[in-house]
């Protein structure tokens, strides 16, 4: 199947190590596989890593190949409960590490991230029940689709074969 990298730069080699833990799956490396998602997330990497003085950078989609054959792969069916639980703790740097070569699921955006976000508030406040936790997966039911994978370990970059990339335009 072909997934999507959006970035500042082509990346023909990607490196798991490089990364925030706290994100949606943990740490690991991410593509999608809805090209137009990619070419949002591009021009939001080339903003989030300008530095002052640096010259404007290229809004870079890259395309591999993913050979998802013989991968350990956790998968979550949509916005469940062990996805919100996993996000969660993925998010408060509670999971670093697992025995999947890669996670797929729903990706948390603006509108989803935001909703996470109250959740977790709650949480540290000791504010959840059962009717919490379905309220905020009854809420997320709103949110257009999207997905993501986190690609966690070697033999999973190692299943990624690069495609192509092209340039989106100057930022």
């Amino acid at each position: 199947m072909l997934v999507y990298h959006g970035s500042y730069m082509e990346i023909k080699d990607p490196d798991i190590n490089y990364g925030r833990f706290n994100l949606d799956f943990g740490k690991g490396y991410y593509v999608t596989t809805l090209q137009d998602q990619a070419e949002k997330w591009a021009p939001r990497r080339v903003k989030a890593t300008k530095v002052a003085g640096e010259k404007k950078q290229s809004a870079i989609v890259t395309v591999y190949e993913f050979d998802t054959t013989n991968l350990n792969i956790l998968e979550f069916g949509g916005y469940t409960e062990d996805w919100l639980d996993f996000v969660v703790e993925c998010r408060a740097g509670i999971t670093k590490s697992h025995p999947y070569d890669a996670i797929f699921g729903n990706i948390a955006d603006d509108f989803v991230a935001a909703t996470v976000d109250g959740y977790i508030r709650l949480l540290k406040k000791n504010r959840v029940n059962e009717d919490v936790k379905r309220a905020t997966l009854y809420q997320l039911t709103f949110s257009i689709p999207n997905d993501q994978y986190c690609i966690a370990t070697e033999k999973g970059i190692n299943a990624l074969k690069f495609i192509e990339s092209y340039t989106l335009g100057k930022e």
